[in-house]
C-alpha cells in the first residue's frame, strides 16, 4: 500500500514538472477517454515517416484524441504534384494530400504533415506569418521548421474533442497550403505563376519586365542591381543571368529602365498604346512577401500572380492620373506587396500579354499591403519616352 502511494505521488510530481515545461502527460484515465482517429499513410510514399512523426507530435500535446496508424482508416493520406491540402469531411475524418509543390519550394515536410493533421482535428488556417503558429502554414517563411502546435492550438483541439462532438459536427471543407480561395498572402492573395512568362525579370529584391532584348523596366525606387535573371518564374534558378550596364530614371514617375550588358533571347512583353479603361482585366506578377507586413517573412522562390483590374483614379490617394494606374485590391485583401515593386501589370490583347504598368506603391500609403488599391506607373502613357531611351521598341 505504501509503495503504491509513493508511486502515485512520484507520478503526480513528474506530471507537474512536465506540465510546467509544456509537455502534456496522458494518464491511463485520459487515454481511455480519448477518441482514436485512425490514419492510413500506406500510399504516402517517402512521406509516411513524416506523417508518423506528425501523429506522435499531436499525441504528445493533446489528450482527448489519439492519432493511430491503422485500417479501416478515418483519414487517408495521398501524394500528388500539387499543393498540400486537407479535405475535411468531419471532425477527425477526411483525406490529406502531401503535395510536391510545397516540398520542392523547401517547406518543411513534417511541419506540412502536422499542419494538415491539424485541419483534420478541426483547426482552420490562421495565416499570421508566425513560425510559432503551426496553422500559419505557408504564410510563415520557407525557413520555418517548427512542426509543433502552439499551446493555444493544442487546447483548441482538446476542446473540440471533449464531450460528445461527432464527425458530423464539423462542416466539410478543403484547406490548401497556398491559401488560394481564402484570405491569403501571396502577391497578397494570389497563386503560384501558372505560366513561364519569358519576359519576367528578377532584379535583386524587386521585379521587372523585359521590354526589349537588352532593356528591362522596373521601379525607380528599386536599387540598380549588378545583374538580373530573365525568363524564369524561379528567382534562384532557370532563365538567363545577365549584367546591367546602366539605368535611366523617368523624370516624373516611379519608373526606371535598366540596360543589359548583352541581349537575351527571350521574347519581350509589348507595351500597348493604351493601358485600358476602368474595369479592364489585368494581372500582376512578382516575388513580393508572402505576408502583408514588412519583415513578416521571406519572399517566395516562385513568382506569384493575381488577377485584378483597373479601377477609378480616385480610389488611389496621391496618384498622378495622367501617368499612373490605380489597380484594384481584389476582394479587399489582395494586391502587391514588398518585393513586387517594379513588377509587371499585364493585360491580354489578341491573346498576347502586354505590359501596361510597373508596381509603384500602395494607394493609401499604408505599410500593410493590400488594404487598398495600388498605384502602378502607366507605361503606355510614357511609351514614346521609353521608345526614345531604348532606341526603338520592338514592332
Amino acid at each position: 500500500m505504501i509503495r503504491r502511494r509513493l508511486l502515485r505521488a512520484a507520478t503526480a510530481a513528474l506530471a507537474a514538472v512536465l506540465a510546467a515545461t509544456g509537455v502534456q502527460v496522458v494518464t491511463a484515465a485520459s487515454a481511455a477517454a480519448a477518441r482514436t482517429v485512425y490514419y492510413d499513410a500506406s500510399r504516402a510514399g517517402e512521406f509516411r515517416t513524416n506523417f508518423d512523426q506528425a501523429a506522435q507530435i499531436w499525441n504528445s500535446r493533446v489528450s482527448n484524441v489519439r492519432l493511430v496508424a491503422g485500417t479501416p482508416a478515418n483519414v487517408t493520406i495521398l501524394v500528388d504534384n500539387g499543393w498540400p491540402r486537407a479535405q475535411v469531411t468531419g471532425l477527425g475524418s477526411g483525406r490529406i494530400w502531401m503535395g510536391w509543390e510545397a516540398v520542392n519550394q523547401g517547406y518543411h515536410r513534417t511541419r506540412i504533415a502536422t499542419h494538415e493533421f491539424g485541419h483534420i482535428l478541426g483547426l482552420p488556417d490562421r495565416r499570421t506569418g508566425l513560425c510559432s503558429d503551426l496553422m500559419s502554414g505557408s504564410s510563415a517563411p520557407v525557413s520555418c521548421t517548427n512542426a509543433n502546435p502552439s499551446a493555444t492550438e493544442a487546447s483548441q483541439v482538446n476542446q473540440l474533442f471533449a464531450g460528445s462532438r461527432s464527425a458530423a459536427d464539423v462542416t466539410a471543407t478543403t484547406y490548401t497550403w497556398t491559401a488560394d480561395g481564402d484570405v491569403g498572402t501571396f502577391v497578397v492573395g494570389g497563386r503560384p505563376a501558372t505560366e513561364n512568362y519569358p519576359w519576367l525579370v528578377y532584379t535583386s529584391g524587386c521585379t521587372g519586365t523585359l521590354i526589349k532584348a537588352n532593356w528591362v523596366v522596373t521601379a525607380k525606387h528599386c536599387s540598380t542591381p549588378s545583374s538580373v535573371r530573365v525568363g524564369s518564374t524561379n528567382r534562384s534558378s532557370g532563365g538567363t543571368v545577365v549584367g546591367v550596364s546602366r539605368a535611366v530614371n523617368h523624370p516624373s514617375i516611379d519608373v526606371k529602365l535598366l540596360q543589359l550588358s548583352s541581349s537575351v533571347s527571350y521574347a519581350p512583353a509589348p507595351i500597348p498604346t493604351s493601358s485600358g479603361a476602368v474595369g479592364t482585366a489585368t494581372r500582376i506578377i512578382g516575388w513580393g512577401l508572402t505576408c502583408p507586413v514588412r519583415g513578416c517573412g521571406s519572399a517566395p522562390t516562385t513568382a506569384y500572380e493575381l488577377d485584378t483590374s483597373i479601377v477609378a483614379d480616385n480610389r488611389c490617394s496621391g496618384i498622378n492620373a495622367t501617368y499612373e494606374i490605380c489597380t484594384d485590391n481584389t476582394n479587399g485583401n489582395s494586391g502587391a506587396c514588398y518585393g513586387d515593386s517594379g513588377g509587371p501589370q499585364v493585360r491580354r490583347i489578341n491573346g498576347v500579354w502586354n505590359v501596361i504598368g510597373a508596381t509603384s506603391r500602395a494607394g493609401n500609403n499604408s505599410p500593410t499591403c493590400a488594404t487598398a488599391p495600388s498605384v502602378y506607373g502607366d507605361l503606355s502613357s510614357i511609351r514614346s519616352w521609353i521608345n526614345t531611351q531604348v532606341g526603338g521598341l520592338p514592332a
